[in-house]
């Protein structure tokens, strides 16, 4: 977004205007303690639509009537203007750079000043914020109170990367403005892909859609699994009335398997009505099934014998542990013994036999130590073993009770004789228990869940690749990433870090928002580890930085405008708690203040990192082509910069003298 700050000013109360001119470039705004420099960002943060009224009470806010900012955007001007304490503000387009003497309390008339929510919103169009639903998942909504959608992106998110006031700018335990309330942060760093100008709406109504489609795939898939449940729980009855039919009859139902039965009811239902039943009197397939059935019920009660028998000596095993564990807990044993040697009392000479033997002991204590630390983890296998094992003995007798049912069974036909009732008889009933099942399947219908299945399917691979092909968002993080670590490092390079952090590397993710210095051997050392104010402050340049230089390299794609306000970077050498109030800038006295000697280190770092955003921002216009502005408010002054004039870079912007400032108190005092 090509954009930058033309004033900041305030109207006070006798309609006179006190403003800061302000260009595309660096902006140095020097002077003395109590001049209103910190007050800037303040008022143009309020002015950004800012909830809080947050300009340091004193002589600005004694005499303010009306605050305004002048931005320039695109190829217009905005006018944006707030009253103090007040949820309105005002918002007007002009094509010109306006007369600053036109701009007094008759310009800004009450019907443009608006409620602050509806000045965001229009605000946020100027900057093409048009996206209004961020939701990638609409289930979630059903967790927010009155199925509210996700928070519209706003351009109050916008100062997050813009802002870096005082007490943030050597911060060893945050870097970014407003990331102290974590609903602020987690919407900052969902929404940069939008602010980077890296997705538009279509791209959240296509994730709806994934989701969408992901939800039906899960319901289908249960109604598939349900489906196939009934099938399987059908297949298995008809699969044993088969198999009863022919222990009665001595012949086949149908020459079909259960499996393909219930894939085909209908034509199932019509070859068994084509058919009579018959009986083969001489089979002896009743006969079969009994010895089969008793067989395999053997079988499982040899196996289900031999589980408990193991079962058994696990008990025991965990019972022994126990005991084994309580004796030892309350024992004491060598760790170490202490060896000497022994002296013969007639020759005087060492006998080395009892170091020998010694030294035997020696392992066999460390052995038996070995082994009883071993203790707590056999004690949790053997557990684990009879939990398993007692699973298996439960699942061989859920077999042995369907084996008993299934011989019960057969044994009834011989009931069902001796009660008059004929094989032919006891065989119908079968094939018209087999037709009744096939019956429900019938009017259940042909599941078409599987076609259904089939067709999301192919419709979530299409969506993906239109998402991958119009967006590819993984990509643009990582090349972002990469592209965003090579110029943090490349200015940390220049920067006077610590030796310890020599060479620097910084890394920073754009998923997590962390930053760390990797060493040598991968290790990570986050900047709330990082030792020394210098150290946090050049992280903190490092960083906003290069992200501005990245949103000046994307062009008009970006909606972040280019500007970035640097408040009090010298505090680390020149605390602001130190007040600094001669007619000139003097280190030297500041240290005495401080109770330190000057150092003449400090003015050089001082200068060098100023120096260094010089360069960067002619770095950045050649490679990028647009402009960045970089305003800075600092007491530091009369600077020797390598490659700019710090006086150019002031430009008169100086508050030093007396009654000097933001607002000059001569101008107050007229009437």
């Amino acid at each position: 977004m090509r954009s930058y700050l033309k004033y900041i000013a305030v109207i006070d109360h006798n309609n006179n205007i006190h403003n800061v001119e302000l260009f595309p470039g660096i902006n140095i705004i020097t002077g003395k303690s109590s001049t209103g420099k910190s007050a800037l960002i303040e008022i143009f943060d309020y002015c950004f639509g800012n909830s809080e009224y947050t300009v340091p009470e004193g002589v600005i806010t004694e005499n303010a009537s009306i605050y305004f900012i002048v931005l320039s955007i695109k190829e217009t001007f905005l006018i944006l203007a707030r009253k103090p304490n007040e949820k309105k503000a005002f918002i007007k387009e002009v094509t010109d750079i306006p007369d600053l003497e036109e701009l007094n309390q008759d310009y800004f008339d009450s019907s443009y000043f608006i409620g602050l929510k509806e000045y965001k919103l229009e605000l946020g169009r100027y900057f093409g914020i048009d996206i209004i639903d961020t939701d990638e998942d609409l289930s979630q909504r059903h967790f927010r109170k009155n199925n509210a959608k996700k928070p519209r992106p706003t351009i109050r998110n916008f100062t997050s990367f813009m802002l870096q006031h005082q007490n943030l700018i050597a911060n060893k335990h945050s870097l970014f403005y407003r990331f102290d309330e974590k609903e602020k942060r987690e919407q900052t760093i969902e929404q940069f892909k939008i602010f980077a100008g890296y997705v538009s709406q279509e791209y959240f109504t296509k994730r709806q859609e994934l989701n969408e489609i992901e939800i039906e795939l899960k319901r289908l898939g249960l109604k598939l699994t349900i489906e196939e449940n009934e099938i399987n729980i059908k297949k298995e009855e008809i699969d044993y009335l088969l198999k009863e039919y022919s222990a009665i009859t001595g012949t086949n139902l149908i020459d079909t398997k259960a499996e393909q039965i219930v894939r085909v009811p209908k034509q199932s239902i019509d070859k068994m009505e084509k058919s009579r039943v018959a009986v083969n009197e001489n089979a002896d397939e009743y006969m079969k099934q009994l010895r089969a059935y008793e067989q395999n019920k053997n079988i499982l009660l040899a196996e289900k014998r031999e589980l408990e028998i193991k079962l058994r000596e696990i008990d025991l095993s965990i019972e022994y542990a126990n005991k084994y564990k309580d004796t030892t807990e309350n024992t004491f044993y060598l760790n170490t013994l202490k060896i000497h040697y022994s002296e013969c009392p007639f020759c005087k000479n060492n006998n080395t036999n009892l170091l020998g033997e010694a030294n035997k002991l020696q392992e066999a204590i460390y052995w038996l130590n070995t082994e009883l630390g071993k203790t707590p983890y056999m004690l949790d296998s053997f557990l684990a073993e009879q939990k398993k094992i007692k699973q298996e003995i439960e699942n061989k007798q859920i077999e042995i009770l369907e084996i008993e049912r299934q011989i019960n069974a057969i044994l009834r036909i011989t009931k069902e004789l001796r009660k008059n009732r004929s094989l032919e008889e006891q065989g119908l009933k079968i094939r018209l228990k087999v037709e009744a099942i096939l019956d429900t399947l019938i009017k259940s219908g042909q599941s078409n869940t599987k076609d259904e299945i089939a067709k999301l399917k192919k419709k979530r691979k299409e969506v993906e690749v239109y998402i991958n092909e119009h967006f590819n968002l993984e990509k643009k993080m990582q090349d972002a990433n990469r592209y965003l670590n090579e110029q943090m490092n490349a200015l940390g390079k220049l920067l006077d870090f610590e030796d310890s952090y020599q060479p620097i590397n910084l890394h920073f993710d754009l998923a997590s928002f962390d930053l760390w210095h990797e060493k040598a051997d991968g290790a990570k050392v986050y900047l709330r580890s990082m030792g020394s104010g210098a150290n946090w402050l050049y992280c903190h340049l490092s960083l906003f930085l290069g992200l501005n230089r990245y949103f000046c390299s994307l062009g008009d794609t970006c909606l972040i405008p280019p500007i970035l306000f640097l408040d009090q970077p010298s505090q680390v050498y020149f605390p602001v708690a130190i007040k600094d109030d001669g007619e000139f800038f003097d280190a030297k006295a500041l240290k005495d203040k401080e109770g330190k000697n000057e150092d003449v280190d400090d003015m050089q770092a001082v200068e060098n990192f100023f120096n260094q955003i010089v360069v960067f921002c002619e770095k950045t216009v050649e490679k990028t082509g647009i402009t960045p502005q970089i305003i800075i408010t600092d007491h530091a002054d009369k600077l020797h910069l390598e490659d700019a004039d710090f006086e150019m870079l002031v430009n008169g912007r100086r508050w030093r003298s007396k009654d000097d400032g933001f607002i000059k108190k001569d101008i107050t005092n007229q009437n």
